[in-house]
């Protein structure tokens, strides 16, 4: 063979600049192409997995009404509240765990932690696979401008732990929580059941009202079992980074938003950016996903801090709503 044919038969084998640029260039299309449908699909698989953990809680839940005669725990009891017997305070997703109505994981594992002591697992199933991680810390206290999709609104929450002393940390036991139940803080003045005009499933006793203490004791703040008339439409557990989530006020973001509190984690946004999806778990034990702007808006016939209180088929927020 001359050096001219064997030079020739070279050059064939080989690729040419160009012929590289072009193969790089239809892997790159391809790309663009594929990958936004993985990333889709990456974010459906947290959904489902959202909601298969709400599952896992709401039968932990429900199994706890049943083996405490139908009683409802409260929400939240802030640490050192007289009268009330808990000196480190109670928060739902640690006394789950603690009792074994549901395995999760604490972040302490010793008497007298500290803050810095914290181990997170993300086998916890209080975890949402879209909420905020751990470093990016708690999200106790929301501020004026938040709103469903709102970072602050998608972090984890550990009651008792924040503050001058971290109470969970000096007990040792503590498991956050990317899920609050269907909640609101003691209004004591108001009557409550059954007078109140917003009396949720589930009761926070916090400090931040000097009559908690007599609260406490008071028939209009026990929830339990046989207030529950409409199950599959009484909203249980919801995604959210604070205890009184329900309660509505107006985001300074966006101005026509008074539901600011409910996390929308899933799903595409709302063209504002301000809402999305959100998974409920409901009294009968199903979750079922739903979009966070209907809830958030103001509703003809209610005032402006009163949007939950128009919803009554299907998710029902208030038991005196089970109509």
């Amino acid at each position: 063979m001359s050096a001219r044919a064997q030079q020739r038969q070279t050059r064939a084998a080989g690729f040419t600049l160009v012929e590289l640029l072009v193969v790089i260039g239809i892997i790159a299309v391809l790309i663009g192409i594929l990958l936004p449908s993985l990333q889709r699909a990456k974010r459906q698989a947290a959904t489902v997995q959202c909601a298969s953990n709400m599952r896992q809680v709401s039968a932990a839940l429900l199994t706890y009404f049943n083996n405490n005669k139908g009683k409802f725990p409260p929400a939240q009891i802030a640490a050192n509240i007289a009268n009330t017997g808990y000196k480190f305070g109670w928060w739902w997703p640690t006394e789950l765990a603690r009792q074994g109505y549901i395995k999760a994981p604490s972040v302490y594992d010793h008497p007298n932690s500290t803050i810095a002591d914290r181990k997170f697992n993300r086998m916890n199933p209080f975890r949402c696979p879209e909420g905020n991680d751990e470093d990016d810390g708690q999200g106790g206290a929301i501020p004026a401008d938040s709103y469903p999709t709102n970072a602050d609104n998608n972090k984890y929450s550990l009651a008792n732990d924040q503050g001058a002393t971290a109470w969970a940390a000096v007990e040792g036991i503590g498991v956050p929580s990317w899920y609050m139940l269907n909640s609101r803080a003691t209004q004591p003045g108001s009557g409550e059941y059954p007078g109140g005009t917003k009396v949720c499933p589930f009761v926070t006793f916090d400090n931040a009202n000097s009559a908690i203490p007599a609260a406490f004791a008071l028939p209009g703040f026990q929830r339990h079992q046989g207030l529950v008339r409409k199950g599959s439409e009484l909203v249980m557990v919801v995604e959210a980074a604070n205890a009184n989530w329900v309660d509505q006020k107006t985001s300074t973001a966006f101005p026509n938003i008074f539901l600011k509190l409910l996390a929308a984690r899933h799903g595409k946004k709302t063209a504002d950016g301000a809402n999305a999806w959100t998974n409920f778990a409901f009294f009968d034990g199903h979750v079922q996903l739903y979009p966070t702007e209907p809830y958030t808006r103001k509703q003809l016939g209610s005032g402006s801090d009163n949007a939950l209180l128009d919803y009554r088929n299907e998710t029902i927020f208030y038991l005196t709503r089970q109509r």
